[in-house]
């Protein structure tokens, strides 16, 4: 008998095994390379539109912020002429500035913390290489050590103009005007020509996200320096006092 006739190896040895070959192996591999790649791009998408949306939304926000703060700025203008750092008289809305755009005096400038100064502001607009500044000084009439204060309102501008109606509802490019097409009446008020402001502004931005954006304000009216005096009334509604005009004349007169 043979030696080795006797030796019996295992039933599951002797069978086959079953698993899979290197080309279902790298075909796998492949399949889920390519659902990895794709949804890797679709993530990468998301992610972009994601962060463009959000710039797109903070450019949208300066964009508004800046325009109240113009608004609030041009309606609570006021006729107040300053002086300059060389002492000269400066009209209380100007245009024709070598380094500003815009200059305005306006009132409402809050002081929280009760500092002593007035609420009332100087401002100026500013657009220098694409960006529009605003400044504004902590005293009206300045003195040649007197620095503004500024911030950067909005960025990509390309294009910052302004228009102003007279009080003959004509447009014209600067104010003050150069000419006197603007008709003035007599005033004891000194300061007239350079305390007189628009009837309304059409403010322009051309900006290199939007376009161009426009809006229109109109603005309080400035009403010359008069004398009042007051008047009483007697219970059957005559008036007792005078009314005094410009020129000082007493044009009504009552009581009896």
């Amino acid at each position: 008998m043979n030696r080795y006739s006797a030796c019996k190896f295992p039933a599951n040895i002797q069978k086959n095994e079953s698993g899979f070959t290197l080309l279902e192996v790298l075909i796998a591999i492949g399949i889920t390379a390519m659902i990895g790649l794709g949804s890797w791009q679709i993530l990468n998408s998301a992610i972009r539109a994601s962060d463009h949306t959000e710039e797109k939304l903070e450019e949208l926000k300066a964009l508004q912020k800046t325009m109240l703060i113009i608004s609030r700025d041009l309606q609570q203008v006021i006729p107040r002429s300053i002086r300059d750092e060389y002492g000269d008289y400066q009209p209380a809305v100007k245009t024709n500035s070598t380094f500003y755009k815009l200059e305005l005096s306006r009132v409402g400038w809050r002081n929280p913390l009760g500092d002593p100064r007035s609420n009332l502001q100087r401002v100026a607009y500013e657009l220098n290489q694409g960006e529009l500044i605003r400044h504004y000084w902590t005293v009206l009439d300045r003195s040649q050590d007197s620095e503004s204060v500024h911030r950067v309102l909005l960025k990509d501008v390309e294009e910052f103009s302004l228009r102003f109606m007279n009080s003959s509802s004509g447009w014209l490019d600067e104010w003050p005007p150069t000419s006197d097409g603007d008709n003035e009446e007599e005033s004891v008020d000194p300061r007239i020509k350079e305390n007189r402001i628009p009837k309304a502004v059409k403010i322009t931005l051309k900006l290199k996200q939007f376009g161009t954006v426009s809006r229109l304000y109109d603005l309080v009216s400035y009403l010359s320096s008069q004398e009042f005096v007051e008047s009483n009334s007697d219970n059957n509604g005559n008036a007792n006092g005078n009314s005094t005009t410009n020129d000082g004349e007493n044009t009504v007169s009552g009581g009896g």
